[in-house]
């Protein structure tokens, strides 16, 4: 893959996000505006705990699949590989969502306070099962570079779930219909997926012979992604212990809006790992340090200015795109945004110790700022609720990125570019004096001073030469050309 072939391709999975993180973006003020903070905050517990199973049924093999069979060419191989992986996630699926079925009651008593909602947690207990089957074969495009298919697949299921949910939401079915849209289409995207791999690669019966192998690798990342969750979502749990489904709705609401920066690392590193894994293995360690490098600059060149506009724009986003009754999350924004920021830098350099296969030092790192986020929520938010919950977050994904550079670069170190840095954050204070003069009043102004704060930003990173002809080349190339 060449450079410019990465960029194109991180380009389609950056569109491809840009479009359904809109499309999940608008369940947003489609659930708020709808349904109220109460029904919010209910689909937002329901969320976060199936973030939290599904690792237990992944058991660390989605990375597992992109670490194995990213440079494999031997189709029986990949075969092998794929229905190993994909059979054995299928069972524990099916036992982790049973589990959830059958403590319906307890948990509803227990984690979300309310008798009512066990229906709810066994209607959507089966997500996590269509979710660790969904991160397998969705795996399968991702790693075999075929990033359309991908993003067309990717489209399909949000859009699906958006519209799906839209229509059920306005003939009664409340948070019921979300929960049925994500079964349906999930399910019907399953298929297809499943369809699309057959024609590639057939279909035979497992031996099973390398699933020791895998879970070997993959076993260690399944403790990190329960400590992340920890780390990224357990907060809602204490809001809702501490502040009630309501708080969580506000608080929901406002981090949904922050955590938008993960919209931008996303692609780099969906296309970034696999093309990695390749380079290591093939020992360009020169080529992983120039990947990495442009990644971080690439990330930083649009992370740094969303901090800032985000944290400006939080109020008014919040007013145009929910109720009056989640305005007051619009302080969370800022911290969760600049929390996202420590977050890419984290997914670019973790990359480091899962090439050198060191992934215990995941489990270090994850266990840091989990640890941290935790204490600090327990400690912050009885007083001064939701604000504490967004301050720990903040505080833990600073530990995580810090300890990860830090780890990471004993083995492999690049150049983070603090010149560009420090350009991106003048261009962004310029930017911030354009802003100042706006309040938006509905989504028409919204989007006018978003675009104003584009242009106003990325005129004075070219003023300053942040950018130059070469990464306008690279864009160019990235739009005009096909993958």
């Amino acid at each position: 893959m060449t450079s410019k072939k990465f960029i194109r391709d991180i380009g389609i999975i950056g569109l491809t996000q840009v479009l359904t993180n809109l499309g999940s973006f608008l369940l947003l003020p489609l659930i708020t505006k709808t349904l109220g903070t109460y029904d919010y905050g209910l689909w937002a517990q329901i969320s976060v705990t199936i973030s939290l199973l599904s690792p237990l049924a992944l058991l660390g093999l989605s990375m597992t699949f992109v670490r194995f069979l990213s440079a494999e060419k031997d189709i029986n191989r990949i075969r092998e590989g794929f229905y190993s992986i994909f059979l054995f996630v299928l069972s524990t699926g099916i036992i982790v969502s049973l589990f959830v079925f059958t403590l319906s009651d307890f948990l509803a008593i227990t984690v979300l306070n309310d008798p009512m909602t066990s229906y709810y947690i066994k209607s959507s207990s089966f997500l996590i099962l269509l979710s660790t089957l969904e991160a397998i074969s969705l795996f399968y495009f991702r790693i075999f570079r075929q990033i359309q298919t991908y993003g067309l697949l990717m489209l399909c299921e949000t859009f699906g779930k958006l519209f799906i949910s839209f229509i059920l939401l306005i003939t009664g079915f409340g948070i019921l219909g979300v929960i049925g849209a994500n079964l349906i289409v999930q399910g019907c995207i399953i298929i297809i997926e499943l369809l699309l791999i057959i024609s590639q690669i057939g279909f035979a019966i497992p031996k099973f012979d390398r699933l020791g192998e895998f879970l070997r690798y993959g076993g260690p990342l399944t403790p990190n992604s329960l400590i992340y969750w920890i780390t990224n979502s357990s907060d809602r749990y204490i809001v809702g212990i501490y502040l009630g489904l309501n708080a969580v709705g506000v608080y929901s609401a406002a981090y949904g809006i922050g955590n938008l920066l993960q919209l931008f690392v996303t692609p780099i590193q969906l296309i970034l790992f696999p093309e990695l894994s390749k380079l290591y293995d093939e020992n360009k360690i020169d080529m992983v340090k120039t990947y990495l490098r442009h990644s971080i600059q690439y990330f930083l060149l649009i992370a740094i200015p969303s901090v800032v506009g985000l944290s400006i724009l939080a109020r008014p986003i919040l007013e145009i795109l929910t109720t009056p009754a989640f305005a007051a999350g619009s302080t969370v924004i800022p911290f969760v945004a600049l929390a996202g920021l420590f977050f890419g830098i984290f997914q670019i350099t973790i990359n480091i110790t899962q090439l050198v296969k060191n992934t215990q030092f995941d489990l270090l790192i994850q266990i840091i700022a989990a640890v941290a986020n935790l204490v600090l929520n327990i400690l912050l938010i009885p007083f001064i609720g939701i604000m504490g919950a967004a301050f720990a977050t903040l505080i833990a994904y600073i530990l995580m990125a810090g300890v990860c550079v830090y780890i990471s670069f004993k083995y492999i170190s690049f150049d983070l570019g603090f010149g560009f840095i420090l350009k991106s954050i003048i261009a962004s204070v310029i930017m911030t004096g354009a802003l100042l003069f706006f309040y938006p009043q509905n989504i028409i102004h919204l989007l006018l001073a978003i675009g104003l704060g584009i242009v106003v930003y990325f005129l004075s990173m070219a003023i300053m030469k942040g950018v130059g002809k070469k990464e306008f080349d690279l864009i160019k190339e990235m739009v005009v050309k096909k993958a």
